[in-house]
């Protein structure tokens, strides 16, 4: 009996040694996998982020310069094609991050040749048909802004980009090309900063597969066709993602992290080898490995155990502490201000750009409401889009809103919020914002939408402006029960002017009389407009037939008081004149949507009258019913 119970133990013994070691053996591999796992998504979110914000370092650059492109297709649109040189002196050009590495901006005209350029050496007058950004808007194969493949400057035989974006005339044909020229150095300085590690390499692509740039191996890439390369088949049709392939010309097998950057046909692709991510975990595993098999045939497996589990637990906190420490060093080095926030909406953490964007340091705001500072007329969009973090129907969103500084200076910022999970599933642990100054763009933007309302030539309103006030003004003026005046002004003989004196003494001619019709109105509420070619609009809300008529001979008086000579008018003493007809009407009187459609109507049939009788003089259409047709005059 004993020796049976002596078997059955050493049977059970060994069982029990057999289980050991495979649960050694099950749990080293587990570990091993889970360092592959470890070191492959630490990876993977280190390639994914870089890729992410030098794309974003792309896509403002490239679209503050769209930006301004576009700026200048609409003035040429709205100029019926008249180049002027401080058309392409735009603050956005000027003002731009990449200012010192932009090259000419030029305007080409239909057939593709220079009509205006800012560059250092003269282009003007050069046919640029034959280049790829003036093809592609000629054959409006391209909406929008076009970026062209990689070519040498002219004289320093740099690499540029050309950014291009096609012109309209007024009737809707073909008016030209709007180009500024980038140097490819600006992309390599960032490309130059980042540390890729051995065999990595990052490339831009145009989406048909030309390369832009490459590093490390730089110029000899440049403008290579990889459309049937074997990385750039392999990259999906997502916006963003990653891949592992094997490039075909140098046989490295990598990992590659691409973004389509948002809103260009750009591609951003960063390869990483896989050595290189492999030798992150391999030593480790060695170690675990070899340890695991030197333990399971001893009798102390227990103890190597938890040595191998505790060993454990202090990579891990060294790895938090690292990846605390990475995030610190990035949140305190760059320029936007990165504020972790609790779900109780108090802010816990705050980098010291705080001091750059709000003037107050960390100390100040740690323990502070988020929300605190913010414009009361901004607060509820902006708890709204908290509120889809909350309910988690977003992960990330975007907001701007005013704040104040500390010195009292109101401001514009932009926030990136992003919801970091708690350990509970389903609930949040905060959030994570990262806030940077948007008030100059604010600025410029705002600039921008006012350059849009104006006359580029004479710089009063322009039609649009007009047609708006228009609107405005007769609404009121209904409801207030009181009259509306328009007065039209058309300058006598202008072509006859134009042609003697030339389109630059025309020009200056409209701008004069433009200047002195403008200092004739006094009235906050009256607007002086150009309606088009040499013909300007006076809007005079709340005026009745006699104050118009009073208005429009001062200012037909002063525009003949300025003695502008005219050659061509047919007398030898010839000054500039105008001839001005004007027409009242109360709104509230007329039943019609067509009701201004009438006062224009009359106001143009006057203008044709004073015509008529001789010019440089005043007549009044007499009154007419806004439901029927003009009456002649």
């Amino acid at each position: 009996m004993r020796s049976i119970w002596k078997a059955m133990r050493n049977g059970w013994t060994a069982a029990l040694s057999v289980l050991v070691i495979l649960g050694f053996c099950a749990l080293s591999i587990a570990v091993i996998l889970q360092l592959r796992a470890d070191r492959w998504a630490q990876a993977t979110d280190a390639a994914m982020n870089l890729n992410r914000a030098v794309g974003q370092d792309i896509a403002r650059t490239f679209s503050t310069l769209d930006l301004a492109l576009l700026g200048v297709a609409e003035r040429l649109h709205a100029d019926q094609g008249a180049y002027r040189e401080q058309i392409l002196h735009t603050p956005v050009f000027e003002r731009s991050a990449t200012a010192q590495h932009l090259g000419a901006v030029m305007v080409l005209d239909s057939a593709g040749v220079v009509v205006s350029d800012t560059g250092p050496i003269q282009m003007r007058g050069t046919n640029l048909a034959n280049r790829e950004y003036y093809e592609v808007h000629r054959a409006g194969t391209v909406e929008g802004l076009h970026i062209s493949r990689p070519f040498r400057g002219r004289t320093t035989g740099e690499w540029r980009l050309a950014l291009s974006r096609r012109w309209d005339r007024q009737d809707g044909s073909f008016g030209g090309v709007v180009m500024a020229s980038l140097k490819l150095d600006y992309i390599r300085g960032i490309f130059g900063s980042l540390d890729l590690g051995p065999g990595g390499r990052i490339t831009l692509f145009r989406e048909d597969g030309i390369v832009l740039l490459r590093s490390p191996q730089g110029e000899a890439m440049i403008d290579l066709d990889l459309s049937q390369g074997t990385a750039f088949r392999a990259i999906p049709t997502a916006a963003e993602g990653h891949y592992r392939s094997i490039s075909g010309r140098d046989g490295v097998e990598r990992f590659y992290v691409f973004k389509r950057i948002e809103g260009l046909p750009l591609i951003l692709n960063l390869g990483t080898s896989i050595d290189a991510i492999e030798d992150g975990w391999r030593p480790r595993a060695l170690v675990i490995g070899g340890t695991t098999l030197v333990l399971v045939g001893a009798l102390l497996a227990a103890l190597w155990r938890l040595r191998l589990e505790l060993r454990r637990r202090r990579t891990a906190e060294l790895l938090a502490r690292r990846r605390e420490a990475d995030f610190r060093l990035l949140a305190e080095n760059t320029g936007d201000m990165v504020s972790r926030i609790g779900p109780d909406g108090i802010r816990r953490y705050v980098s010291p750009a705080a001091y750059a964007i709000l003037g107050r340091g960390p100390d100040q705001l740690l323990g502070t409401s988020a929300l605190e500072g913010v414009h009361p007329e901004d607060l509820p969009a902006l708890a709204t889009e908290v509120a889809r973090l909350r309910g988690r129907t977003a992960e990330a969103v975007t907001v701007t809103y005013r704040s104040w500084r500390a010195d009292g200076a109101e401001i514009w910022l932009e926030s990136t919020l992003k919801a970091v999970p708690g350990t509970v599933p389903g609930r949040l642990d905060g959030v994570v914002a990262v806030t940077r100054d948007i008030t100059e763009r604010k600025v410029l933007e705002r600039q921008l939408a006012t350059l849009a309302r104006l006359d580029g030539l004479t710089g009063v309103a322009n039609r649009r402006s007009f047609d708006e006030a228009l609107g405005r003004a007769w609404a009121h003026c209904m409801q207030a029960g009181l009259p509306v005046s328009l007065i039209l002004v058309d300058v006598d003989r202008f072509k006859a002017f134009n042609d003697h004196y030339g389109h630059q003494g025309g020009d200056g001619c409209l701008r004069v009389v433009a200047a002195t019709v403008g200092a004739t109105i006094r009235r906050a509420g009256d607007l002086v407009a150009r309606y088009g070619g040499e013909e300007f609009v006076v809007l005079l809300p709340e005026t009745d037939a006699e104050g118009a008529a009073a208005v429009a001979e001062r200012l037909r008086m002063e525009v003949e008081a300025l003695a502008l000579p005219h050659a061509a008018c047919g007398r030898e003493d010839g000054v500039v004149t105008v001839s001005v007809g004007l027409a009242t009407m109360r709104p509230a009187s007329c039943r019609s949507a067509r009701g201004p459609e009438a006062l224009v109507e009359a106001a143009d049939q006057a203008l044709y009258q004073a015509k008529q009788a001789g010019r440089n003089r005043v007549m009044r259409a007499p009154q007419i019913d806004p439901l029927g047709p003009v009456a002649a005059l």
